[in-house]
């Protein structure tokens, strides 16, 4: 019942140009938005919790959910 997660940093991604339309994010706000629009990925950016950089991701799902969302993100990323 309960939940787990990772706070990874996304530095790396922002600044540069993401996803079909290739937008750019300049902060995990707008990066986490993408994600969700473009991937169907839900995060917490981590201005939420004082973090600029970084996002929440959550691990509490079926092995097969966390699988297609790392598959999503691969892909927009790619």
């Amino acid at each position: 019942q309960g939940a787990f997660y990772c706070f990874p940093s996304f530095q790396g991604l922002l600044g540069r140009p993401v996803g079909a339309d290739g937008r750019v994010a300049t902060n995990t706000l707008e990066l986490c938005d993408l994600m969700l629009s473009e991937a169907k990925v839900a995060l917490v950016p981590g201005e939420a919790f004082g973090a600029p950089g970084y996002a929440r991701l959550s691990f509490a799902l079926a092995d097969k959910d966390l699988e297609e969302g790392v598959r999503r993100l691969q892909q927009l990323f790619a």
